[in-house]
């Protein structure tokens, strides 16, 4: 998978936007900014707290890196920033060597950009303590704003991943019988994942039957029974990037509750995706999936109906009531819906798309099939 940031035009929009908001450097310290910036994911960031990494963009000069001494091969090999520090974990606190850093740029007397929604307190206190002359100014939106565009690579890249996890539950639901566990069923499917170029996988939510209410559920050994729906949300680390997928099955002979409920489900997922044009503004796609399930008699429930997609799993925009931000040629987005029956039981169905000049190009496999598909 190519870098977060190999694409010569996002390099540059990446070093040009201290100067632009008036800034004498930005750090991003956030999982998904740093992977933004410097092309590389660190899965530790995120398991280990206090194991934090930074990716300075100076105003003036070269980019750097500063990560925890066990990350440097890692990183080296991923990032397009060739300047590495590091430091020593428990013998060293990331944050003095980060002021030890600006110092040495001469930035102890400067207007400082970082993620002000992810700093921690105690480490904003510290990294103020040597540096009580700094202004911090929160910066992550502006970093996240760059990501919402993505390059063609990038896409590319993203394509990739998401036909990959489909293709992965296709051939998972097909091995599937009736009496096969939710945990069989989920290590189908994260074999697949694997073995279609991820990383790992990044999360895997499959339930069936009466546990299909539960959102994010983790799978269990029930074992599946005949007329059941099965419901996964799932996704892959493909490199700095991510995918996310969700199909509802059927386990055989399904209801007419069943049918009818996937069946409204699916149509007004495609009259979403076709909603999805340049100029139009995100919550206008929720409003109108809150119309057509009304129409179909369905309760919607939903405080999102899709998400942008990349480095991080819900990036901006998301399609939620208020988000006015208006689509754009080069987003990706995956779009979401998802609707609970009658008997409580849960269908939802989840494809990504790129923005074009006139409407969206899919880049799943394909939609869901217009009736519920059945196992084996």
């Amino acid at each position: 998978m190519p870098s977060a940031a190999t694409d010569p035009a996002l390099e540059a929009t990446l070093r040009a936007l201290p100067a632009k908001l008036g800034l004498d450097a930005i750090v991003a310290i956030s999982p998904e900014n740093f992977t933004g910036v410097s092309g590389a994911r660190i899965d530790t960031m995120v398991l280990i707290r206090h194991r934090q990494a930074f990716a300075m963009l100076p105003a003036r000069g070269e980019p750097e890196l500063m990560v925890c001494a066990i990350e440097k091969t890692w990183t080296a090999s991923q990032s397009w920033i060739e300047t590495i520090n590091t430091y020593r974990e428990f013998l060293d606190d990331p944050m003095d060597k980060l002021a030890e850093r600006l110092a040495a740029r001469g930035l102890t007397n400067a207007r400082i950009g970082i993620d002000a929604d992810f700093l921690p307190l105690a480490s904003c206190q510290r990294l103020m303590a040597h540096l009580p002359n700094i202004t911090l100014v929160d910066t992550h939106k502006e970093l996240t704003a760059i990501r919402a565009i993505k390059t063609p690579s990038q896409v590319a890249a993203l394509e990739a991943a998401a036909k990959g996890t489909h293709r992965a539950t296709i051939e998972a639901m097909r091995a599937t019988k009736l009496g096969d566990t939710e945990k069989e069923m989920v290590g189908r499917i994260g074999d697949g994942i694997a073995r279609s170029g991820a990383e790992r996988p990044f999360f895997l939510y499959l339930l069936s039957g009466d546990r299909t209410a539960i959102s994010h559920g983790l799978p269990s050994d029930r074992r599946l029974q005949e007329s059941e729906i099965i419901r996964f949300d799932v996704g892959g680390i493909y490199g700095p990037y991510c995918s996310d997928f969700a199909r509802t099955y059927s386990s055989g002979k399904p209801t007419d509750l069943q049918r009818r409920t996937y069946a409204a489900l699916r149509e007004i997922e495609e009259l979403a995706i076709e909603a999805v044009k340049p100029g139009v503004a995100a919550h206008e796609i929720h409003a109108l999936c809150a119309r057509e399930y009304a129409r179909r008699g369905l309760t919607f429930r939903m405080g999102l109906v899709g998400h942008s997609l990349g480095v991080e799993l819900h990036e901006a925009p998301v399609m939620r009531p208020g988000e006015k931000t208006e689509f754009a040629p080069g987003m990706v987005l995956n779009v979401e819906c998802s609707v609970m029956d009658e008997s409580n039981t849960y269908f939802h169905l989840e494809d990504l798309v790129v923005v074009t000049d006139t409407g969206t190009r899919l880049l799943t496999l394909g939609l869901a099939p217009t009736e519920i598909p059945t196992i084996g």
